[in-house]
């Protein structure tokens, strides 16, 4: 397997040290045992946020690539922070002489052109991601809503303006099926840019930064070393992995105390070590995935709320009590050289999902729903703690709304924030024939889920039993009216085949 993405350098002896989650709190140097602190400017949060993936982008000055038959080339870029992570863009000209904005979305990829804005365009106050329309020779649903101010702005090569270190921006985007429109109220009318989404092999990009470079800028942490002398005799004292705040000198065996910084320090690296151990794929674990070289960057935990809650929740009337349906966890797969990242879903009712963002929003009717698929189930998740780094900050408590629908074996799936709309494909798979296979190093273990794709829901399952009972109910009460027992024995055994049938697969390995 390749090196782990995420490294440091010991302050003590200047060895490289490889960090397996960017979210762990300590890590101990191979070469001279130190213990170092790993400095990420979030030690003081609640050990339940992730980590921000920064600068993993395959892309650079003077990445060349095509689009709608013309060639471009990369010849600026801009990279600010704001609260919910890195604005990245890139300015590119064209082999035309024109020019465009290439934007980096997580997995996904907006490439732009300026136009003449709408002739009537939304109050920026009054848009709502997933709900406002805005009709511009097609029919757009706001996708994106940010009133953020961006800060530590830089910027690289050529761009078309003055960078200032620090600026006010509200911005929305606007989806239409693979199009894709950007309306910067920074100006009075807004500035518009159309034009699409594409993936990152349709645009037939050269000269990416290699896998090495994109290790060396995005995967590298800031460490200090931790070490604190004993009162009693002066030796160095190092609290390490799960330890309680109860510290004993190895050299003069000391009971110590801890507080301050101390205390804080190991509560988040044990609550970051629980959440290791909680998860079916820890950070770091490394694998081959669709024939590719894949690590686990991030996953988090969310909630099962019910639908209405999380509606009221993102309008900003949360609901006191709100009392959690079930849990599942998503884990977000990276690969090495920063072209694709892959999700996969773990549930405790229906199994293993594969899912995948979509490119392009699926056509809708008038009321949002796409066309030919129907409703399954709307509900609500809120993050419980995320774990590793992903392309945006996931914070706990954030809340979505999420609406399923039925596309065969699949499940087409929208996302609502309070900013932002996507779509998703989730496809069933098998922990044992997919999981363990792209996994090996996880083993079979007892704990592992089973695999639930070929039998029923426990949600279907049980209204399936129940239905069962329910039609058969007259004719039990009928046959123990006639004191006809041997009936009675006949529908029990048929009962008892029925309902193995039902439960067949939730314990199926």
């Amino acid at each position: 397997m390749s090196t782990p993405f995420f490294h440091t350098d010991c302050p003590s002896c200047g060895a490289p040290v490889d960090v397996a989650s960017p979210t762990a709190v300590t890590v101990v140097c191979g070469y001279c045992n130190s213990m170092l602190v790993l400095q990420d400017g979030s030690l003081n949060d609640t050990g339940r946020d992730s980590a921000l993936l920064e600068d993993a982008s395959p892309l650079q000055i003077g990445t060349t690539g095509r689009f709608a038959a013309l060639g471009f080339a990369l010849i600026g870029r801009i990279q600010a922070r704001y609260d919910a992570g890195v604005w990245n863009e890139w300015y590119l000209r064209f082999e035309d002489g024109s020019n465009g904005w290439l934007a980096e979305a997580g997995d996904l990829y907006a490439l732009t052109r300026r136009v003449s804005p709408p002739e009537s365009c939304p109050e920026f106050s009054r848009i709502r991601a997933g709900e406002t329309t805005l009709h511009y020779s097609k029919n757009f649903v706001a996708s994106d809503v940010r009133d953020i101010t961006l800060s530590h702005a830089a910027a690289q090569g050529e761009l078309p303006f003055v960078l200032p270190e620090q600026w006010h921006n509200r911005v929305a985007d606007w989806r239409c099926e693979q199009h894709f429109l950007t309306l910067d109220y920074g100006e009075t009318p807004p500035a518009a840019y159309l034009g699409s989404v594409v993936s990152f092999e349709s645009l037939s990009l050269g000269n990416l930064r290699d896998r090495f470079q994109i290790r060396q800028a995005a995967g590298r942490l800031r460490g200090e070393r931790c070490a604190n002398p004993c009162p009693h005799c002066g030796a160095p004292v190092h609290w390490a992995y799960g330890l309680t705040r109860k510290l004993i000198c190895p050299a003069c065996n000391s009971e110590l105390d801890t507080s301050g910084k101390d205390t804080v320090l190991i509560a988040a690296n044990n609550m970051r070590q629980a959440q290791q151990k909680a998860l079916t794929l820890p950070i770091g674990t490394q694998g081959v995935w669709r024939g590719k070289a894949v690590t686990v960057m991030g996953a988090v935990r969310y909630e099962e709320l019910d639908g209405d809650d999380a509606r009221a929740a993102l309008e900003g009337y949360p609901p006191e009590g709100i009392v959690p349906r079930g849990w599942w966890f998503a884990y977000l797969l990276y690969e090495p050289d920063g072209t694709r990242f892959h999700w996969l879903v773990e549930t405790p009712e229906d199994g293993w999902f594969e899912s995948e963002t979509l490119a392009a929003f699926p056509r809708t009717d008038p009321h949002g729903n796409p066309q030919g698929k129907p409703l399954l189930y709307r509900y609500g998740g809120r993050v419980s703690y995320a774990a590793g780094a992903f392309y945006w900050q996931i914070r706990t408590g954030d809340v979505s709304l999420y609406t399923d629908y039925a596309d065969g074996r699949a499940k087409l799936c929208a996302e609502q924030s309070r900013h932002e709309l996507a779509w998703s494909r989730s496809t069933p798979i098998r922990f044992n024939r997919e999981i363990l296979t792209a996994f090996p190093s996880l083993g079979k273990r007892a704990d592992q889920p089973r695999d639930r794709q070929n039998a029923p829901s426990d949600r279907l399952r049980r209204g399936l039993l129940g239905f069962y009972a329910l039609i058969n109910l007259p004719a039990w009460l009928t046959l123990l009216g006639r004191g006809d027992f041997g009936g009675l024995f006949m529908s029990a055994v048929v009962s008892v085949f029925v309902y193995q049938a039902l439960m067949f697969g939730r314990d199926d390995a």
